[in-house]
């Protein structure tokens, strides 16, 4: 009897340990490649583990954030998340690696899985005041101490990256504020550059918005973290930079007919799809598959059409067909609801309305800029080319609880909107009426 129960105990033991052998070596697989896709390989992947860690954090400084009565109060509490996520990641790889290496340990030895734990740790973090009994473990301890550093290591290096991206971004945010206003917006911009005698600058800035527009995407996509790394300032927020740009350069178009178009155009192209593979890739929900170790987040998913341009003017249509195919090109292989989506909220009521629009074009005017098209064509063209990038870049505003803006849709909890000073409003009648020809 005593050697049937001792048999039973013996055999109970071994697929104990060899079932923590097997979990130990899953872990390990786990992270390495959590952390491959998270900081290492320059793609679009996603990471289970890392996505969980980031949604955590941000769930719970939202959660703080909406305690808060103030935009302000809330932006100082949203602050924390791009960096606090970065930490939490870390944390939940070491863990991870921590817990992995503690189970094969405990799976090659003899040892309690506390002690196993104990030496796994004295590896990991390369403290050394726990000695392996036999070679398999000694072997898992050298593993583990290559490990720890590594990891550590790689951090270190990608934090640059993050920075780096972060800062090459915010440069241009900033100098949209002395430009645009605090928050930008559109309107205000075109109205900045003409009292100032500058509009002539207007394709220039257009065209350098294209080329950040283009990074943009290239880089919140490839490394997700920095969606949510926020300015410095709660009055900017890249979101609204970028939305008040685009308004600017669809304005410039609709009630402009001689000024430059060719940099308006380009940037309406690169910051429509800069918001609209964002909000596919990064806002909008996602196939379970695209979690599996080789695969990104570009995946299956039919293509679905897109609404083509109605009734507008001839060169618009081509911008428009353009804007389409590039839509079309880049949320190939994505999901095709998410998608569908996208087309359907493009099709939507747009939030600025007709009232919005003359309320613009009257401030424009008073600020001397050349309205040069009919406001019944202007609106329809100004209402086309915004509703190619209104419902992605609105989306993204919201869930990130950017900067309210005017024109910026609403916020979760509601929040009034913070409006620029009005630089022509701080003008005297008297100087309005003098020659504003750029």
């Amino acid at each position: 009897m005593w050697d049937h129960l001792r048999v039973s105990q013996l055999a109970a033991d071994l697929l104990s340990r060899g079932a923590a052998t097997l979990l130990g070596l899953f872990l390990a697989t786990a992270a390495t490649l959590s952390l491959m896709r998270t900081v290492v390989i320059p793609r679009a992947l996603r990471s289970a583990i890392s996505d969980g860690a980031a949604n955590a954090v941000i769930w719970t400084f939202r959660s703080i954030s909406r305690l808060r009565r103030t935009f302000v109060a809330r932006d100082s509490v949203l602050a924390w998340v791009g960096p606090t996520t970065i930490i939490v990641q870390l944390l939940t790889w070491l863990m991870l690696y921590l817990v992995a290496y503690g189970l094969l340990i405990y799976g090659v030895s003899g040892a309690s899985f506390g002690e196993s734990l104990r030496q796994a740790g004295s590896s990991l973090f390369t403290l050394g005041f726990a000695a392996a009994d036999n070679q398999n473990e000694t072997i898992i301890d050298f593993i583990a101490a290559a490990t720890g550093p590594i990891v550590i290591a790689l951090l270190i290096g990608f934090l640059p990256t993050i920075y780096s991206a972060y800062l090459e971004r915010e440069v241009e945010v900033t100098m949209l504020g002395a430009t645009a206003g605090e928050p930008a917006w559109g309107p205000e911009l075109l109205s900045r550059f003409v009292l100032t005698k500058d509009l002539q600058q207007v394709p220039a800035v257009l065209e350098r918005w294209s080329h950040w527009a283009a990074r943009l995407r290239m880089t919140h996509v490839t490394y997700p973290v920095l969606v949510w790394v926020r300015s410095a300032r709660a009055s900017h927020h890249y979101v609204t930079s970028l939305l008040a740009v685009l308004d600017a350069a669809a304005l410039h178009l609709a009630l402009s007919r001689t000024l430059p178009r060719h940099q308006a155009y380009a940037v309406l192209l690169q910051g429509g799809q800069a918001f609209n593979v964002l909000y596919l890739v990064l806002f909008s929900k996602r196939k379970w598959s695209a979690s599996l170790p080789f695969v990104g987040r570009f995946v299956g998913g039919s293509q679905t059409s897109l609404h083509a341009a109605g009734d507008v003017p001839q060169l618009d249509r081509y911008l428009i067909a353009t804007q389409m195919a590039a839509t079309l090109d880049s949320s190939s292989g994505l999901d095709g609801a998410a998608v569908a989506r996208l087309a359907e909220g493009e099709e939507q009521a747009l939030t600025v309305t007709r009232e919005d629009f003359d309320k613009a074009v009257d401030m424009l005017r008073r600020s001397g800029y050349p309205i040069e098209a009919d406001l019944d064509t202007a609106w329809a063209e100004f209402r086309l080319a915004r509703s190619r990038y209104e419902f992605a870049a609105l989306a993204m505003a919201k869930a990130l609880d950017a900067t309210p803006a005017p024109w910026s849709g609403d916020r979760q909890p509601p929040t009034a909107v913070m409006w620029p000073t009005m630089v022509v409003d701080m003008i005297p009648e008297v100087d309005r009426d003098g020659d504003h020809d750029a």
